[in-house]
């Protein structure tokens, strides 16, 4: 992939992440100052998380009747106004129907980012570009979250909503200028290459999406469970909102790192690593008791996040023919949101019911499980890259024809 078009889309990213990073933590103090109880601030967050989830998956059936170039600029350009509109909202349930037509959209455009990365990228560094593009989440997360707060105390929510608006408009405005997509295909193997050990990418495909829908919801598990923890051994506000913003800035040199890495050690056994770190963090918070302990043990969740952000996506392009990666390579990005969605949810039931241990120790047999499920894979699938295709190929094709 070109230099320029890897910044374009990091661009469009980085104004989805900064509007979600920006809207998320306020979102439930808006929906009380409307009338919303605790219960319907609940059920609202989640139908959010659920948009975010159907436009990820989506993306793809849509793509199939719009071009889509034309379905990313169009998924930016309607979130202009219905962020604008967001600053009137005089009612819940316009509240509730405004940001969840947005959330669809940035799940449309996270999708399609990745759909795009993963059609163009150099398959020599596809982990370093997937790397770049996941590390708009972090780095959009913390500086929006950092500029809401200053703008609602300025001047209100309709002022921050409309500079979101216009952050958020460079998405379009960039994709319909700057962004490119051209299809490409990849060579399939000879017969001969692929004798026993059969090549049937598509179906490997859904084992990873199992994995990845396991570790993130392990990774919500630990979040949620960090917050709780944290407030029963009676650490201020403050503190929790520090240890998340903390982990979030260094989790973002670590996701610089495990894109390169993952092109130099390979992806599968960099993802089963990242999986068996959370099992190291989630371990951790259930004897945690001081704030470097949380702290860390965030660090290591946040990593799994990041590795299922850029390492999977890259090892699913891998996998996928080129004619199915624009259907399928959305549903990882789905994955990940239902994860979060079913993690939070879950997270607060089993701590309320079983406890806090018992959550933990669940999350690390979840872990375990998606190590299992990843590692599995050499069984089923192997990578053949494109430099042994072409210098093996050639080798066996001129020996068969001396032959």
């Amino acid at each position: 992939m070109k230099n320029k078009q890897l910044v374009f889309l990091f661009f469009c990213n980085f104004a989805i992440f900064f509007t979600g990073g920006a809207l998320l933590p306020l979102l439930p103090l808006y929906a009380l100052g409307l009338g919303a109880t605790r219960t319907t601030t609940g059920v609202y967050l989640a139908l959010i998380y659920l948009a975010i989830t159907s436009g990820a998956v989506l993306s793809g059936r849509l793509a199939e009747g719009v071009p889509r170039k034309g379905l990313f600029v169009g998924a930016g350009a309607l979130g202009v106004p219905v962020l604008v509109l967001h600053g009137y909202a005089s009612a819940l349930w316009h509240l509730v129907l405004l940001t969840s037509t947005v959330w669809f959209c940035a799940g449309v455009g996270t999708a399609l980012v990745s759909v795009f990365v993963g059609a163009h990228a150099d398959t020599r560094r596809r982990g370093r570009s997937f790397g770049l593009m996941f590390l708009a989440r972090p780095l959009g997360s913390v500086l929006g979250g950092l500029t809401a707060g200053q703008l609602v105390a300025w001047r209100g929510y309709p002022l921050l909503f409309a500079v979101l608006a216009a952050v958020w408009a460079g998405w379009p405005v960039i994709a319909l200028f700057g962004v490119e997509y051209r299809p490409i295909s990849r060579p399939a193997p000879p017969e001969s290459l692929t004798s026993g050990s059969p090549r049937q990418p598509d179906r490997v495909f859904p084992v990873l999406l199992l994995a990845a829908f396991l570790s993130t919801t392990m990774v919500y598990f630990g979040r949620l469970g960090t917050f709780l923890s944290m407030q029963d051994l009676s650490f201020s506000p403050q503190a929790v909102a520090n240890t998340a913003a903390i982990s979030a800035l260094v989790t973002i040199p670590i996701t610089l790192l495990l894109g390169p890495l993952s092109d130099r050690l390979g992806r599968r056994g960099l993802l089963m690593l990242c999986y068996l770190i959370a099992a190291a963090g989630m371990l951790m918070l259930n004897v945690a008791n001081q704030f470097w302990q949380f702290g860390l043990a965030t660090v290591l969740l946040l990593m799994t996040n990041s590795a299922n952000g850029s390492v999977a996506p890259a090892f699913a392009t891998d996998l996928l023919n080129p004619e199915s990666m624009s259907r399928r390579l959305p549903w990882l990005n789905g994955m990940t949101w239902i994860g979060g969605v079913v993690g939070f949810a879950g997270a607060g039931y089993i701590i309320d019911t079983l406890g806090a241990a018992t959550l933990y120790y669940l999350a690390v047999g979840l872990s375990l499980l998606a190590v299992a499920l990843v590692g599995s894979m050499s069984l089923q699938h192997r990578v053949i890259p494109p430099e042994f295709l072409s210098w093996r190929t050639v080798k066996l094709a001129l020996a068969h024809k001396k032959a």
